[in-house]
């Protein structure tokens, strides 16, 4: 997976106006757009990334043209590899014994938390979505020991603008391996299969 050295995101109240901010924002700077499109909410989402002063440029052009259709954004010149990876989809297995939590409603504050969390701490991003079947929140869940994902979510919640903009942040000390099991799936309702629990009833 290829690692871009800055990465961007704009989050936008209108579909018209994203589009249209996407257009800019490619014009401005020989940017990569890695995702844009609509999620929950109405809302539409772009994310970018290049080089550091390519994006920068990009990233203030966005801001600048649609400065009153948005609701967030985040620019990180130094991304880190594993927040870079989950952005982009990937996935680990729970491999400690404790689970954090980390919940906002709004997908560049995940963004920004979870970097943060990762930089300062030595957890891995076992899931990390945004905005789509979640309406519009993010969310992001941490595996390590106890000791690293306290000091993790602290760090996120630091982050944060304001105390309004986390929804929840909570810690599973002695994750259930069944429950283990489903969240190295997904937390996905949908996309998570029937499982049985050993030792059940049936």
């Amino acid at each position: 997976m290829k690692k871009y050295p800055a990465l961007a995101l704009l989050e936008l109240s209108t579909i018209s106006s994203g589009i249209f901010t996407g257009d800019a924002i490619i014009k401005a700077a020989p940017v990569s757009v890695l995702k844009s499109g609509t999620v929950h909410n109405g809302k539409y989402l772009l994310l970018f990334g290049g080089s550091v002063a390519s994006v920068e440029e990009s990233y203030n052009k966005g801001l600048a043209i649609s400065k009153n259709d948005i609701i967030d954004s985040v620019f990180l010149p130094d991304i880190h590899q594993k927040v870079h990876d989950a952005i982009l989809g990937k996935r680990t297995v729970i491999v400690s014994e404790t689970v954090g939590m980390f919940e906002t409603n709004s997908v560049a504050n995940i963004i920004k938390s979870t970097d943060a969390a990762v930089k300062g701490t030595n957890v891995e991003i076992v899931e990390m979505r945004l905005a789509d079947d979640i309406g519009g929140k993010g969310f992001v869940i941490f595996n390590g020991t106890i000791e690293e994902i306290e000091i993790a979510l602290e760090i996120a919640k630091e982050k944060l603008m304001n105390s309004n903009i986390l929804v929840n942040a909570s810690i599973i000390p002695n994750i259930h391996t069944e429950m283990a099991k489903q969240l190295d799936i997904s937390s996905s309702f949908k996309n998570n299969g029937l499982t049985e629990l050993e030792g059940g009833e049936i």
